[in-house]
């Protein structure tokens, strides 16, 4: 089989791959430096034209692309007055991405990372997968899963920091592999910046909406409180030829009600050191020790 052209990265999400055909050759291999992760050889669900436009103005970036994309028609799409537009056609699974170059400068490939999000989910859609992204930390500890989630600010990246004695899989976003006998969760690439995560696939023993404190402890939550919070932490299943519309919520609270059949919720409260392993290993007895 001959090799694949380097101007192509391909990016598989637990399954569902999406093909990336850059311009200029170059952005190719920066993703595979970016995310740490060679192009994966698998067949591809999804193929997108990916191309970084020059451009002269200063960058207007929107605290999330979601609240500025508008749709046109054939599935064209604009993003914060063409900081990202282009099309896709969900019948073809082609589409084409044209991005402002500025967005690959630093941390504002964060802010370009968030494309990759809705090409997931139509690459999610194309291969009929249910599989979905929640945003969280996420660590396997004796084989055992375990999702940290919660805001800006909980305390995610602190919560993966402090799990180095286990497999962290990573600090931002997490992949849940909904299974009959319940979910796996699995690591993903993004946040190119935390390097200390490691790829890796587990079933999911519990999930910890985070919350700083005086102390270490576990604590238990109302199904309904803790089925909030985590659909509030799912990424909207939104393709690139979609915006948020009406069901698009109760479609994340169905993901979190599917994740609570399965898997307890608790809330933990703890300090900024490793300490709160030892109250998990407690509670779930883990044999840590």
């Amino acid at each position: 089989m001959p090799e694949k052209a380097t101007s192509e990265y391909r990016l598989n999400l637990g399954g569902p791959t999406m093909a990336l055909h850059c311009t200029p050759d170059a952005f190719a291999p920066a993703l595979a430096k970016w995310f740490d992760r060679p192009s994966d050889p698998g067949p591809a669900h999804i193929n997108l034209q990916f191309e970084l436009i020059a451009h002269a103005d200063t960058l207007e970036l929107p605290n999330t692309l979601l609240k500025t994309k508008t749709l046109g028609p054939d599935g064209a799409f604009d993003i914060a007055n063409g900081l990202i537009s282009g099309h896709y056609d969900r019948k073809t699974c082609q589409g084409h991405i044209r991005a402002k170059g500025a967005l690959t400068r630093g941390l504002l490939m964060r802010v370009m990372e968030q494309i990759f999000y809705q090409a997931f989910h139509s690459a999610r859609q194309a291969a009929g997968s249910e599989t979905f992204l929640v945003h969280s930390s996420a660590v396997i500890a004796k084989g055992s899963g375990f999702l940290f989630v919660g805001p800006s600010e909980a305390g995610k990246t602190t919560a993966a920091l402090n799990s180095s004695a286990h497999h962290v899989l990573g600090d931002e976003m997490t992949l849940v592999l909904p299974q009959p006998a319940g979910p796996l969760i699995e690591g993903t690439p993004f946040n190119g910046t935390f390097k200390t995560k490691s790829p890796g696939t587990a079933p999911l023993r519990a999930v910890f909406l985070l919350k700083q404190g005086p102390e270490h402890r576990i604590l238990p939550m109302d199904p309904a409180e803790a089925a909030s919070h985590i659909a509030g932490e799912i990424v909207p299943p939104v393709g690139l030829d979609q915006i948020p519309g009406p069901n698009t919520l109760p479609e994340m609270v169905e993901l979190a009600a599917g994740i609570l059949e399965k898997v307890p919720v608790f809330q933990l409260e703890f300090l900024p050191d490793p300490g709160f392993w030892a109250v998990i290993d407690k509670h779930f007895d883990l044999g840590l020790d």
